[in-house]
Parts: structure tokens; C-alpha cells; sequence
């Protein structure tokens, strides 16, 4: 499930790794000028298959009541049918019964009939090139619905694609149009989402809205974009340089992404209950270090020593460094790790005035909740950011699912988003005026477009 896929932890074991310089080498040979944009070479990635007799992308009313239904693909994993079932709050995947009847893969089992959507959702595949090569990505619309507000959907630290499950449906039943992309590297944009940092991300999303100038499905007067986790540093980028309405951030920081990825190593190092605070302290001291050898690119002799010490103590394997890591990196490599970590959003907060909702869960172990409000508040002070909302669900974790302690480990059973996600950004949205009102007399076929 995409809802799923937003943690940050994965950076840290990408730091100089021998894994990642081999899937990185065969673009570094093609001598761009920044490693972090260079296209990936031969033949484009394709996009998974989805199943053609899938229901369509859309809201449906079954007799257990209200769901949204959305296709997901991210590679390597099969293509699945997310949904959201708003009388439970239940999220995951479906699996196909007979017929048009759909049951969820969790127990207590659910079954939907998925015979006419109530809102279908049509959409236009799009592909442009930009400076850092191809780029995928869809426009999703109501039919002979014209100039409504379009959300840009942005993704969190993984390779996600533009298929991202039961939010298309749920904000294009909602009011808006929406905006989603293949991640460098995923479907048939080119490149390497992971040496992609905020700012190039950033740069591709004004690319695709620029495209699109002139599309009467838009009303490009209303545009705003959806930030969870990682991408909660990507839009405060774009509405720095585009003229955004409104911005959501979802568990997203205000700090730097080295500040972000050092609590998270803590609170799993907490989590473990295997270590004194002294080997805790140890660990965070070693991967600092590491961090400020990057960030200097410099000091690479006490660097080595002090890896091989750290592979001696008991905490190293949780630390996520591949056995293969070297010092220094290749500088092809150390161009990329650093487009990709090192990235403090503070001067780009102070420039933005655009409404914004951000959402925090109590219980996130991946994001420090109380600093990043103070980050946020202090940088808006500055900015004179008149209309800053800020909510924190009781009970939540990163993903805004219940939890018992806010741990992957202690989710409930099944997977459930807490009471008030994700109503609480149309009701924000309808606030600002942000939505259009969505009718179809009739349902309709799925549809898909595609230009290049």
C-alpha cells in the first residue's frame, strides 16, 4: 500500500553504500552535470501492468457503506486495489472474489460490490522532458468537469509511482483534480529516486504543472500540493517558486534531513530495549560523524576509523550501513548523496506565505512532532504567514494510523486510520473555498489518456 511506503530510515543505509554505487554507476558514466539528475540510460523503465478488468479508480456506495477504491504499483511488488472505507476508517488492499465482490485482505474480512462507482475518475497519462530527462506523470478528473482545483499528490522517501491508491479518488470525489508522478526511476520517469533531492523533485512538479497550462479541466488559480514525510520538504520548494493556494504537509519536518534521520536511528536504538543510554549516545555520536564527513566531504581517513570500531559495537546492524560501505565515496556518488542528504528547509520556509495544514500524529517515531511545529511557527513568524493550521491526532503514528506506541510493530490490527483522516483536509480545504462541488449523472467507464 502506498500509505505505507513514507519512511525515512532507508537514507541512512544508502550513505556510501557498494549497493548503491552499482546502481548508480551506469548513470554516472553518462558525464551530466549533476549526478543527482542524470536520466537513467537505454531502455526507459516500464510501468507495472495493471489489471484491465479492475473496477475503476473511484467512490463507491456498497451496502456496508461509502469506499474509495485506487490502484497502487510499486516496483518490485504486483500492482494492488487499495481502498479506504470511511464507515471504519479501515485501510489496505482488496482481493478479488468473483464478479464485481472484492474482499479485504485483512480480517475481519470486508466485502464490497464494485459495480458502478458513484464518481468515477478518468485519467490523462502524461510524459514530458525536462533537465534531468523523461518524467511520468497523470492528470485525474472528473468527466465534462471544467477549471476545478488540482492537489499535487507528492511522495515520501521511496519508489512509489503514480498510482497511489485510494487518495486520487478520495480528493477527486472530494472537489479537486489531481496531479501524480512516477518517481525517478519507477514507471517510465527516468533517473534514480534515490539520489533525487527536494529541490529536484520540486523542479519536475513545476515542469508538469507548466505543461498543463491551458488544460479547462484546471483551474490554475486553485493549485496546492500534498506533502507527507519526505515530501513535506518538497512543497514548501514549490510554493517558494510557483504561485500555490494551499499546502498540506502530512508528518513532515522542519528541520534538516540529517536532523530528521539522526531520531529516527534513536527512537529504534530506544525501541530495541538492548541498549544503555551511553551506547545509544555512541551510536548517534558515530553517525553524526558520518553525516559530517558528507556534508564537508572532508576528514574521510578518521571517518574509515571510525567504521571499523563501530562494526565492533552491538548497535551497529541497526544503524542500517550496508557491508559494503567505503570512505570516501566516488565523486559521482558523493554529488548524488549529498543532492539527496543534505537539504535544510529553514531559508525556504521563511518565503512562504502560503496557507498551510500540516497534520502530526503523537505517537510518530519518525518525526520529532513538537520541534517541528516550533520550526515550522518560528520560520511562518518570519515569513508572515497569516494562515498556518496545525492538528495533532491523539493515538497516531507517522502514517496517521492508530497505534498503541507509535512503532511499525504496535499498528492495530487491521490497519486503521485515526477518526478525523483524511476528512480534516477537505473540511480545511472547503474552509479556504478550495473545493468544487463533484456530480456525475451517470457512472462512467474507466478511462485513460496518454500524451508524450
Amino acid at each position: 500500500m502506498t500509505m505505507f511506503r513514507t519512511r525515512l530510515l532507508f537514507i541512512l543505509a544508502l550513505v556510501v553504500g557498494t549497493a548503491a554505487a552499482n546502481a548508480f554507476s551506469s548513470t554516472a558514466r553518462a558525464g551530466a552535470s549533476s549526478a543527482a539528475a542524470t536520466p537513467a540510460q537505454g531502455k526507459p523503465p516500464q510501468a507495472a501492468p495493471i489489471d484491465s478488468d479492475w473496477p475503476t479508480n473511484g467512490r463507491y456506495a456498497t451496502a456496508q457503506g461509502v469506499v474509495y477504491v485506487g490502484r497502487t504499483a510499486e516496483p518490485p511488488t504486483k500492482p494492488q486495489l487499495e481502498y479506504f472505507d470511511v464507515a471504519t476508517h479501515r485501510i489496505g488492499n482488496l482481493v478479488k472474489m468473483e464478479g464485481n465482490r472484492y474482499r479485504t485482505q485483512e480480517k475481519p474480512y470486508l466485502d464490497f460490490d464494485l459495480r458502478r462507482p458513484e464518481v468515477a475518475v478518468i485519467e490523462d497519462r502524461h510524459a514530458i522532458g525536462d533537465r534531468q530527462g523523461r518524467f511520468g506523470f497523470s492528470l485525474w478528473h472528473i468527466r465534462d468537469a471544467t477549471h476545478r482545483p488540482l492537489i499535487v499528490l507528492l511522495e515520501g522517501a521511496d519508489d512509489s509511482t503514480r498510482d497511489m491508491g485510494f487518495l486520487i479518488p478520495y480528493f477527486a470525489a472530494n472537489g479537486l483534480d489531481v496531479l501524480t508522478f512516477d518517481q525517478r526511476g519507477t514507471g517510465i520517469s527516468s533517473g534514480n529516486w534515490r539520489f533525487t533531492g527536494p529541490a529536484d523533485k520540486a523542479e519536475d512538479v513545476e515542469a508538469a504543472l507548466k505543461s498543463l497550462v491551458g488544460d479547462t479541466a484546471v483551474d490554475f488559480a486553485r493549485v496546492g500540493a500534498w506533502g507527507p514525510s519526505n515530501g513535506g520538504w518538497v512543497a514548501p520548494i514549490i510554493a517558494h517558486h510557483y504561485p500555490l493556494a494551499f499546502v498540506i504537509l502530512k508528518s513532515s519536518s522542519s528541520g534538516t534531513i540529517i536532523d530528521n534521520v539522526s531520531y529516527e536511528v534513536r527512537q529504534d536504538l530506544l525501541h530495541s530495549g538492548r541498549f544503555s543510554p551511553q551506547q545509544i549516545d555512541d551510536a548517534m555520536r558515530f553517525e553524526r560523524g558520518l553525516f559530517r564527513n558528507l556534508e564537508t566531504n572532508s576528514d574521510w581517513a578518521s571517518a574509515g576509523t571510525a567504521l571499523k570500531e563501530a562494526r565492533t559495537q552491538p548497535w551497529f546492524p541497526l544503524m542500517r550501513i550496508p557491508p559494503g560501505i567505503t570512505t570516501p565515496p566516488a565523486p559521482a556518488m558523493l554529488t548524488a548523496l549529498r543532492a539527496s542528504l543534505i537539504y535544510d528547509p529553514r531559508s525556504t520556509l521563511e518565503h512562504v506565505t502560503t496557507p498551510t495544514l500540516a497534520l502530526y500524529g503523537a505517537l510518530d517515531r519518525n518525526v520529532d512532532v513538537a520541534d517541528g511545529q516550533r520550526g515550522f511557527r518560528a520560520a511562518f513568524a518570519r515569513s508572515g504567514m497569516r494562515d498556518f493550521t496545525v492538528h495533532v491526532f491523539p493515538r497516531a503514528d507517522h502514517l496517521l494510523m492508530l497505534s498503541k506506541t507509535g512503532y511499525e510493530s504496535d499498528a492495530l490490527d487491521p490497519p486503521r486510520f485515526v477518526p478525523g483522516y483524511p476528512s480534516i483536509m477537505i473540511d480545511w480545504l472547503s474552509r479556504l473555498g478550495l473545493t468544487a462541488r463533484t456530480t456525475q449523472a451517470a457512472p462512467v467507464e474507466q478511462t485513460r489518456s496518454e500524451t508524450k
